[in-house]
């Protein structure tokens, strides 16, 4: 659990005493506000507000505890600060989505010239969203679509694909092979929206799930799967890759860094 983000969220809904209104002033969505909350009242074991159509209120126990709330996010981001202030060339922390294959390589390598270390995490876009938010990553490439509440979200990058069987030929219509994919849970919304598809272009919609591209490659190299790649020709269906570069808003990046211009860069060298 993120303590730091979950007190936030608290803090917050005590000076709005809305739930609505304290996520769009969190700019994020209400749901994973109240979720937030939720944990941090199960690790706190006491409840912190009550709730009802009108309106929240601190119980007894949140009253005693918000002012030390307050102090030890105060304390916090001071500390945050302090450190940040060691650092003389500090690192452009950026994520890749483990989905860009390929890409990932030339994304990264478009960033040197930023005149900045660039330190690389692939990883699966939920965990990337996460990292973004709570202030782990300076900026992000992940799937799209899914949930990025909370972060500065770009523009849609899409990247044209087809089903692909071994060296990479364009796989006839109607081929009954199961699709490798990477895994559902790196972002859920944007795997269903693939398996729709595929069963609207004539595919079954079955797919393997796995993590490691080589193992992905070995499984289409052997004919035991089909996999997403090229770009769909005359008679091949289009299954876009969809991406978006995200940041973290604006008042919680680090000041010593270009991350519009690192955006920038990451959005040339995907398309």
């Amino acid at each position: 659990m993120d303590l730091l983000r979950h007190l936030r969220f608290a803090i917050t809904i005590a000076e709005e005493r809305h739930f609505g209104r304290a996520a769009a002033r969190l700019d994020m969505s209400q749901p994973p506000l109240s979720q937030g909350l939720q944990r941090l009242e199960r690790r706190l074991g006491v409840r912190l507000f009550e709730r009802d159509a009108r309106a929240v209120r601190p119980t007894p126990a949140g009253d005693a505890l918000l002012p030390r709330m307050r102090d030890v996010l105060e304390a916090a981001e001071g500390f945050l600060e302090e450190a940040t202030e060691w650092s003389s060339e500090p690192d452009l922390r950026v994520g890749i989505a483990a989905d860009v294959e390929d890409r990932a390589c030339r994304a990264v390598e478009a960033l040197g010239g930023l005149g900045v270390a660039v330190s690389p995490l692939i990883a699966g876009s939920v965990r990337l969203v996460d990292a973004v938010r709570d202030g782990g990553l300076d900026l992000a490439v992940v799937r799209h679509p899914g949930i990025v509440d909370g972060t500065d979200a770009r523009g849609v990058l899409t990247i044209p694909r087809t089903i692909c069987s071994a060296g990479g030929r364009v796989a006839p219509p109607g081929t009954d092979l199961p699709v490798v994919v990477p895994p559902r849970r790196w972002q859920p919304a944007a795997h269903d929206q693939l398996v729709d598809a595929l069963r609207r272009h004539r595919h079954s919609g079955e797919v393997i799930e796995e993590a490691d591209l080589m193992a992905r490659r070995a499984l289409v190299a052997a004919g035991r799967a089909l996999g997403l790649g090229g770009a769909p020709d005359a008679t091949g269906a289009n299954f876009p890759l969809r991406l978006r570069v995200i940041l973290p808003v604006a008042s919680d990046r680090r000041r010593d860094l270009p991350h519009l211009r690192a955006a920038e860069l990451l959005e040339t060298a995907l398309t």
